[in-house]
């Protein structure tokens, strides 16, 4: 019995073949990294109390795809290089598995429905973030690497885009005012969370890079490469306190970001001591692999509820008033001090507004 509408076995593998290229091509696993920054994003701040699935599955599917977008372009641009280095000569541009025209429609389609699901089902804000980060990597980071080693910086930019992408979902749009300042933390962890992983990854791949004439800090100085990746990693350390001062997560997140953090520096420090041993660099290498999901799961399972951070917040607010009022009675008592407004002896959090609407309150000396 004949079965016309069954694909044949070569057809079957044929199909098989060109879609782990097209894999290759999209960096599926880089692009899914991508895509749980952006799905974090959302989760950190969406109001819901249940997980939706179907907004963080468009933040996610189209982040996914605009990333894969970028990625494809990325590659069409280096196939020259990568055809001289030895981790990236069998993918599927250079090894001529796939002819750049097919590319080019494959980062068009991709591209075009990340932006369009993002646009549709989230918001123009998310959307024109995506835009704007596979243009800022297209056309800005990958013509630098063979320029500048600034090339990192501005990877690094890229990198801290998409969570902020995700919380844009969530927010209608917004990515400013007192409740939004955690998805600037978010894109802050980002940012410096690349720069210890890509230069430890560029001490490991120092001697492609070369071959290839990408512009590297590993190539061209691995002192200065060793000291910034230090230089980030120990930035990476306090920067819990800022998710917990802005109500993203509870305090608990301040401790154990820190200790991630150190992970990720005791591994910079190993690498500085030897800037250009492939094997110094591996174990930030591996910190940086296991630091980002553990760093992201964490602060999820320590997210508080914004209702909940507001009621934490103003009870924080009203004992750091009470505490003040208290010390200046004592001063008002000793005649050491006239104060008119409690305010005037405050500093707020750096992460916090200004107060407003305070009662004004009045403490005088005893003048009988």
């Amino acid at each position: 019995m004949s079965a016309p509408f069954l694909l044949s076995r070569p057809t079957l593998s044929a199909i098989t073949t060109r879609t782990r290229d097209l894999l290759k091509l999209s960096k599926y696993r880089l692009s899914g990294l991508v895509a749980l920054t952006a799905g974090t994003g959302y989760a950190l701040r969406d109001d819901h109390p249940s997980l939706r699935p179907r907004p963080i599955l468009a933040v996610t599917v189209g982040t996914w795809l605009t990333a894969a977008s970028a990625n494809t372009l990325n590659q069409l641009y280096e196939i020259s290089s990568d055809a001289l280095m030895a981790r990236t000569r069998l993918r599927p541009l250079p090894a001529a598995r796939i002819r750049p025209p097919a590319a080019a429609l494959f980062a068009a389609v991709t591209g075009a429905a990340g932006l369009a699901l993002l646009a549709v089902e989230t918001n123009g804000t998310a959307a024109a973030i995506a835009a704007a980060n596979i243009a800022l990597y297209a056309a800005v980071y990958t013509p630098l690497k063979p320029v500048s080693t600034i090339n990192t910086w501005v990877g690094a930019v890229v990198g801290a885009l998409p969570p902020m992408l995700g919380w844009a979902a969530a927010s209608d749009g917004c990515l400013t005012g007192e409740r939004e300042r955690g998805a600037w933390a978010l894109g802050a962890l980002l940012f410096l969370w690349q720069i210890p992983h890509f230069h430890a990854l560029a001490v490991v791949s120092r001697a492609d890079y070369a071959r290839g004439g990408l512009k590297m800090l590993a190539v061209t100085d691995p002192v200065r490469n060793a000291t910034w990746a230090k230089i980030t990693a120990a930035a990476m350390m306090p920067l819990g306190i800022a998710f917990a001062a802005t109500g993203v997560t509870s305090e608990a997140f301040t401790w154990e970001a820190a200790a991630l953090g150190f992970w990720m520096y005791r591994g910079s420090v190993k690498m500085a001591a030897n800037p250009t041993a492939v094997a110094a660099a591996r174990p930030l290498f591996r910190a940086s692999i296991f630091h980002l999901p553990l760093t992201l799961a964490l602060m999820l399972a320590h997210h508080v509820p914004y209702d909940e951070n507001r009621q934490q917040l103003q009870m924080q607010r009203e004992l750091q008033l009470q505490r003040e009022l208290e010390r200046a009675r004592a001063m008002a008592v000793r005649g050491e001090v006239r104060l008119h407004h409690p305010w005037e002896i405050m500093a707020p959090f750096p992460f916090l507004p200004v107060p407003m609407g305070a009662p004004a309150v009045v403490l005088e000396t005893d003048d009988r």
